[in-house]
């Protein structure tokens, strides 16, 4: 009988033990006849409502990370975690499940999806120049690197010189010599033939 119970408390105990994993987005295909399109979105980061979510101890760090980062998405209804700090416990004592992970980050969404091409035909709207104005209030991660020049600390203009081609601060984009007027060829001097008499 005390074999019979015994059986029956290790079987209870390890059919009521669920293990749960945690994925996030892709869109992997294998066939190689079959291609998904590219979709192109923006971001909305909405920083005035900030979106937090813990783990249950888990095995590995990532595994942790992983939950946590689900959690924040499917509880907060939300498409992404813009900007996300982690908190990382771990239990050096325990030989598994040592890892918890609370994530805090503010909420985003996906916002204007399109495709590859009809970027390009959004671009062909605009004007060289105004898309490197644009860059230069929006990317400045692209723009700052050229605005000081190290070894002088100058300030340098990144705009294009549309008549040349290339762009300002470019080495082969020196500015080119002012044009010299054109010299006269000065006049060649008369030669005066004396005749022999």
């Amino acid at each position: 009988m005390k074999k019979i119970l015994t059986f029956a408390v290790c079987a209870f105990l390890f059919a009521s033990c669920t293990v749960y994993q945690y994925t996030g987005r892709d869109a992997a295909i294998n066939r190689q006849d079959i291609q998904a399109t590219p979709t192109i979105v923006d971001v909305k980061a909405d920083f005035s409502k900030r979106v937090s979510a813990t783990s249950d101890w888990q095995r590995t760090k990532e595994d942790a990370m992983a939950q946590a980062r689900y959690k924040a998405i499917t509880e907060n209804n939300i498409d992404i975690v813009v900007d996300p700090i982690y908190e990382i416990q771990f239990r050096a004592h325990k030989a598994r499940k040592k890892y918890k992970v609370t994530m805090t980050g503010f909420a985003g969404s996906y916002a204007n999806a399109r495709t590859p091409v009809e970027d390009i035909e959004t671009i062909k709207k605009y004007s060289r120049e105004e898309i490197e104005n644009y860059l230069l209030l929006h990317r400045s991660d692209l723009v700052l690197p050229y605005f000081y020049q190290q070894q002088t600390g100058d300030v340098i203009n990144v705009h294009s010189d549309h008549s040349k081609g290339c762009r300002r601060d470019e080495k082969k984009c020196e500015a080119a010599p002012a044009p010299q007027p054109a010299q006269t060829a000065a006049p060649a001097p008369a030669t005066t033939s004396k005749k022999k008499k």
